[in-house]
């Protein structure tokens, strides 16, 4: 009775192992945005811009920022679009049509003005200072960046986004938070990485390479944090994306004949005992 008990064993655990080896994760990067630009609201103290910066353009200026209402400087938002239609692909290569998840996206920036306490060239800009801010998901990709350098231009026509009109060339759809995040400056031209959460509206436009667009706001008082835009020269921002080979989910039949194999296993255990008695 204890042969067949090992023979029973065998096959049940010969049963329980699914087809296909562990595969290493893909990864795809891609390496500049698409379309970007921060949003100024400007203050009184602002040497470059007041209040009047709210009605300005600033796509081209070549770096994206982030701060407070409080700052000395006024308020900065950014806003950043990345292009996936080549993560799909590449997923799709590597593992099968469709058989492949996202595990993790994340975000590299860097500037060069990443010093705790620098102050930028620019004086528009607050000076660095770490802090918090905080990244969501928006669903409008038609936004139009516009061409505004450091002194801001007007918006045009159609209107590229500024402060003042985000509310109707910006954040006309839904958004998803993706992450609250802590900025410690690293130095110049030093790329930090930022994993965002993996909400489900972020994953839909990766798995369509689709666009994706993400609104930058600061999340704390504190907060002073540039960050290299697609038209400056180095370490333009980076959107990264991981997937790996999809679970294999286990048929209900191969349940049925192991949860039979088990029970026998359990039979002949007993009938074992019983017989040794």
């Amino acid at each position: 009775m204890q042969k067949g008990l090992l023979i029973l064993s065998a096959v049940l655990c010969g049963a329980t192992i699914l087809p296909g080896g562990t595969m290493a994760a893909s990864i795809y990067t891609v390496n500049t945005s698409t379309t970007d630009a921060f949003l100024a609201n400007g203050s009184a103290t602002n040497p470059v811009c007041t209040t009047n910066c709210a009605n300005l353009n600033f796509g081209g200026a070549g770096t994206l920022a982030i701060a407070p209402a409080s700052s000395p400087k006024g308020q900065f938002d950014s806003v950043v679009q990345w292009n996936t239609a080549g993560a799909a692909t590449q997923f799709n290569t590597a593992f099968g049509a469709g058989n492949w998840h996202i595990t993790n996206v994340s975000l590299n920036l860097a500037s060069n003005f990443g010093d705790q306490g620098e102050q930028p060239n620019n004086g528009i800009f607050n000076t660095i200072n770490a802090g918090q801010f905080n990244v969501k998901w928006i669903s409008n990709d038609s936004w139009i960046e516009g061409t505004g350098s450091g002194m801001g231009t007007a918006p045009g026509s159609p209107p590229s986004v500024t402060f003042g009109n985000q509310a109707t060339t910006l954040l006309t759809g839904t958004s998803a938070n993706l992450g609250t995040f802590t900025y410690t400056p690293p130095g110049d031209n030093v790329y930090r990485s930022y994993s965002l959460a993996l909400d489900p509206n972020l994953l839909s436009d990766i798995q369509l390479g689709s666009l994706a667009s993400l609104h930058f706001t600061a999340a704390d008082d504190q907060v002073g944090f540039l960050f290299n835009a697609k038209s400056f020269a180095q370490n333009h921002p980076q959107f990264i994306i991981t997937a790996d080979v999809a679970p294999v989910p286990v048929p209900a039949a191969v349940w049925l004949f192991g949860s039979g194999l088990a029970a026998m296993v359990g039979f002949a255990r007993r009938n074992g005992a019983l017989g040794s008695r």
